[in-house]
């Protein structure tokens, strides 16, 4: 059985910032010629006041990404926190052995917790905030971002070589 804890399509991101929208469709054209798709291209002009849609498409599938990963990721940590509690219950030292219930509760928790942080930290995706800060400042500044959404690493990778010559920087999530 798989099990997918994150509900959104395409996790990473690739951003280019440009000096003008002429750049900025001209690299836009220079993917889809290319083969990317043209549906998970977008570009952030100068104060775009959609600016949050373009670089988070998907926002309304974080919620599910972030009950997904807590459920999981903590029920995993509690049969991890089971098994462990359950090998020191039998053969472990004399305090386990003797207090079998405080020992099953303490590994539990423990195992929920941890679960439960590994989700938090998949969640907050901390690798989006370099590409965000530099989008929403290049808009500040009267630049203009090309903005293109993939999950595939190697196709992040030639997006990235094929817009890098051009831009006046890059920024990527994975």
């Amino acid at each position: 059985m798989e099990v997918e804890i994150q509900d959104e399509k395409h996790t990473g991101r690739v951003a280019a910032v440009y000096g003008d929208e002429v750049s900025a469709n001209a690299a836009k054209q220079k993917l889809i010629d290319n083969g990317i798709s043209r549906s998970v291209i977008s570009i952030v002009k100068p104060e775009d006041k959609s600016i949050s849609r373009k670089i988070e498409p998907e926002s309304q599938n974080i919620y599910k990404t972030i009950i997904k990963s807590h459920g999981w990721l903590g029920l995993i940590g509690a049969i991890i926190g089971i098994v462990i509690a359950t090998g020191l219950v039998t053969a472990g030292p004399e305090m386990t052995q003797s207090n079998p219930i405080y020992t099953y509760f303490v590994f539990i928790f423990f195992g929920v917790v941890f679960g439960m942080m590994i989700a938090g930290a998949i969640s907050i995706r901390p690798d989006h905030d370099p590409l965000i800060t530099k989008t929403v400042e290049a808009s500040h500044e009267h630049h203009w971002t090309l903005i293109v959404q993939t999950d595939d690493r190697d196709e992040i990778d030639r997006i990235k070589s094929l817009l890098e010559d051009s831009s006046l920087s890059t920024s990527e999530t994975i």
